[in-house]
């Protein structure tokens, strides 16, 4: 594989693993018409490794105060760091279980389609600014989320295994509904994809680790390194961004790119 490809798939995973608009979806509709497809296992981890680094960096200090409230989840009384633990975990659960049994049966390949990216990509953008367009009663902050509340957050997760829904779309959809702002709903979407990045990197992690396969590991070191850039601007640029405006930008750009791909796929 020549460089460009792996700066376009690095840059990417970077831009759109946090945005709403689904770095998955874009990626295979990329790899399809630009026909690179066959990226290489190593590369494919490294990218995502590279977003989460860029994640860990940007939320260190939300992420020191999950760790620091984990060895209180026993205490029946709990602080908002122990909430904070508790809700983060409860909303990984349903992903990690139930998108795992969609990856190891196969459902997951068989919705690589461009038209199933094009219908969620409309579908859950249309969704995305029916919960977003009232800012009326939704201030709270993520540490104001109920525990029921975050196992919904969870389940709502789960569609994200369909490529063009977006999980970071989805989780914020999902956070706004339930009153949260934009700001703590775009945070809580980008904390909570930590479990889930992590859990997705290691069963191909594994695989590398029983049976090495020969790869250009410069070329993986690169995609990290991209993707970690460009992840971590992003996530500066978007919580910047929704501190003054909506998620619409990203809800007419879907529709567009929907509109567009469903029209390729049917000519």
């Amino acid at each position: 594989m020549s460089f460009l490809p792996i700066l376009i798939l690095s840059v990417t995973q970077g831009l759109l693993e946090f945005l709403p608009i689904s770095s998955s979806g874009h990626l295979v509709v990329f790899g399809y018409f630009l026909n690179f497809r066959d990226h290489g296992l190593l590369l494919d981890v490294s990218m995502h490794l590279g977003s989460l680094c860029a994640v860990c960096l940007y939320f260190n200090r939300e992420i020191l105060d999950i760790l620091k409230g984990l060895p209180g989840l026993v205490n029946k009384e709990k602080s908002e760091n122990e909430l904070l633990s508790l809700n983060v975990i409860l909303s990984s659960i349903p992903i990690i279980f139930l998108g795992g049994i969609v990856f190891l049966t196969g459902l997951a390949d068989k919705l690589r389609n461009i038209e199933i990216i094009a219908l969620s990509t409309i579908v859950f953008a249309l969704l995305l600014y029916y919960a977003d367009k009232d800012q009326m009663g939704k201030g709270k902050s993520i540490k104001e989320l109920k525990s029921t509340e975050a196992i919904l957050v969870g389940f709502a997760q789960v569609f994200s295994v369909i490529p063009g829904a977006s999980r970071a779309g989805v989780v914020f959809t999902a956070t706004r509904f339930l009153k949260i702002n934009r700001v703590e709903s775009a945070k809580y979407a980008m904390i909570i994809s930590i479990p889930v990045i992590l859990m997705s990197s290691a069963i191909p992690i594994i695989e590398l680790a029983r049976e090495p396969i020969v790869e250009n590991i410069f070329y993986a070191v690169v995609g990290f390194l991209i993707s970690a850039f460009v992840a971590y601007f992003s996530i500066a640029v978007l919580l910047r961004f929704l501190q003054s405006y909506s998620m619409l930008p990203f809800v007419i750009y879907r529709i567009i790119f929907g509109t567009i791909l469903l029209y390729i796929s049917f000519n």
